[in-house]
């Protein structure tokens, strides 16, 4: 039978080290994260995304740029340094001419607006922004909480899902970022996580957490409607899988009801809670949720330029995130979960195999289907936590039998360690082995799988060190080269400004910093310069990487 509850708590020292334990690895991923969060500069979505959470809390209006980008969890919870340093009324203030209910100018960053509270010399704009960024470690704790409690219930042990979380490059990369998709992952595993513990303990208390988490996750990223039909397979897995003890306890927590009503009636109390919980995060105000469902619409119908193995498509590809996560999952992982998986088959777990297989196939599918926004593997992210539990099942069978396969987990974890003290900080933009690592990266995917405007702040530390006091600049970002005194002259870029006196003549010789996307041209022709624009460095051999995403090249000057 399914253990859902996890060992009493005592107060002996037996009860209490495991808890400790389970610490350790959230204190070395926090520490990670810190450190991340303090070298990388901002990256291309962030900069528009500074503060407008406390905007949005201390006005209740939704009238300013990225108000209708995203539903506004994340922007809440990013924006809770501004009590520390309230930010000048003066950045939200726009021209009365502008239409306010222009769904393109309420969806668009302002990137003007962002760079303007970074530069403000009333406060140290680069610590604010750090001060941001780290907020991500409250939901980290609930996520390593969450991880720590369910791993317990399936195999009676947490060391390695933790590990596997504590480490991962995919994970570290967009918690250490103001975004929202890092609290989506959260969220989506709360929701399921509460929703299972709601079929097989039926409580009030548990209906309420449900549909609270739920509400939750609607306020994180729009991708959670996902989670309405999430809900009803794992309902409909339950009711066909669940042990008859189960089942019974289920209807008895709603009586006068069979089984197939009394489940209808948990799913449409949780949607019912879900929503309300949402209207409350809107200010109890339904037309900003709206207006974010007009935005996302809006914008997959008129697609998004994609780039995958020197690929172009505005269409995108169904094996689009396959291959990402091939590619930028470690291969330890992916070997730990082939044989986690394997294990809670042969254990005929078929309701556990349910509840951690189908939210993340699922979730997936809506992705692969969609095939218009290729853009990053950050979609799947709420996937990942799925994999940890999986691959963790693996480790009782493993470590109990022949020696070999105790060696082969500890070489698994060994090789991951490894891989992890490598890449950091530079964990956005990891690739594995099969592909040569992440300095191959950009020959296979750019944009925030790999460069998404984070290494500025490094080209800069570059320049200091080897006495550059200027530099060539082609700039895949937002941020304002001005924060961090690089001084550059302009390159042809997608989003960098162009001085209105700047003459380019490529190609063009000197010592030159290119961010990968710009030099793979994916975006290239959106300013009518074509993406075969930078072709001719392809064929140079860049002098170094600035964490993978930003390439030095040193042309000699014509004779």
């Amino acid at each position: 039978m399914l253990n859902t509850d996890d060992p009493p708590a005592t107060k002996s020292a037996s009860s209490i080290s495991p808890l400790l334990l389970g610490g350790l690895p959230f204190i070395v991923f926090a520490l990670l994260l810190l450190h991340t969060a303090w070298e990388k500069s901002p990256t291309f979505d962030e900069v528009g995304y500074i503060g407008l959470g406390a905007y949005l809390l201390e006005s209740g209006k939704w009238d300013v740029p990225a108000a209708a980008s995203h539903p506004p969890l994340a922007y809440y919870l990013h924006s809770l340094p501004a009590l520390l340093y309230p930010l000048d009324p003066q950045h939200w203030r726009y021209d009365d001419s502008i239409e306010r209910d222009d769904i393109r100018w309420l969806r668009a960053a302002d990137v003007d607006r962002g760079n303007a509270i970074l530069l403000d010399p009333a406060y140290d704009g680069e610590f604010f922004f750090f001060l941001c960024r780290s907020t991500s470690l409250v939901f980290a704790a609930l996520l390593f909480y969450l991880l720590y409690h369910w791993s317990i219930q399936i195999q009676g042990q947490f060391l390695l899902a933790l590990l596997l979380l504590a480490l991962s490059p995919n994970i570290l990369a967009h918690a250490a970022l103001i975004n929202t998709d890092f609290i989506f992952t959260v969220t989506f595993l709360l929701t399921v996580y509460t929703f299972r513990h709601l079929l097989l303990q039926p409580s009030w208390r548990n209906l309420s957490l449900a549909g609270f988490s739920l509400g939750l996750a609607l306020l994180s990223k729009l991708s959670a409607l996902i989670l309405l039909p999430v809900l009803g397979a794992l309902l409909l897995w339950f009711i066909v899988c669940a042990r008859q003890d189960n089942k019974k306890n289920l209807v008895t927590f709603w009586p006068g009801s069979n089984l197939w009503t009394c489940g209808i009636a948990l799913y449409a109390t949780i949607v019912l809670a879900g929503f309300l919980t949402l209207w409350a995060g809107y200010g109890f105000q339904l037309t900003p949720y709206l207006l974010v469902v007009r935005s996302q619409l809006w914008d997959l119908s008129g697609g998004h330029q994609a780039y995958l193995a020197g690929a172009y498509s505005t269409e995108g590809w169904w094996y689009y995130y396959p291959v990402a996560a091939l590619i930028k999952t470690p291969l330890p992982t992916l070997i730990l979960a082939g044989l986690g998986l394997a294990c809670l088959i042969r254990r005929s777990d078929r309701l556990e195999l349910g509840f951690l297989l189908l939210p993340p196939l699922l979730l997936s599918a809506v992705f692969i289907v969609i095939g218009s926004k290729n853009i990053g593997l950050r979609y799947l992210l709420p996937a990942y936590p799925f994999l940890f539990l999986v691959a963790a099942t693996a480790l009782p069978s493993l470590t109990s039998t022949a020696a070999w396969r105790k060696y082969l987990v500890g070489l698994l974890c060994l090789w991951y360690i490894v891989g992890a003290a490598r890449i950091h900080p530079h964990h956005l933009a990891y690739f594995n082995e099969a592909i040569g690592g992440p300095q191959n990266g950009y020959r296979y995917l750019v944009d925030s799988n790999l460069d998404w405007g984070q290494d500025l702040k490094g080209l800069k530390k570059y320049m200091d060190e080897r006495g550059i006091t200027r530099i060539k600049l082609s700039y895949f970002g937002t941020v304002d080269p001005a924060l961090y005194d690089l001084d550059y002259d302009w390159l042809p870029s997608y989003m960098l400004h162009r001085p209105s006196d700047t003459e380019v003549i490529l190609p063009t010789t000197g010592l030159i910093a290119i961010s990968a996307t710009n030099l793979t041209g994916v975006y290239m022709d959106m300013y009518g310069y074509g993406k075969t624009l930078y072709d001719w460095l392809w064929q140079r051999q860049p002098i170094a990487q600035i964490g993978y995403s930003i390439f030095i090249y040193d042309l000699p000057q014509p004779p």
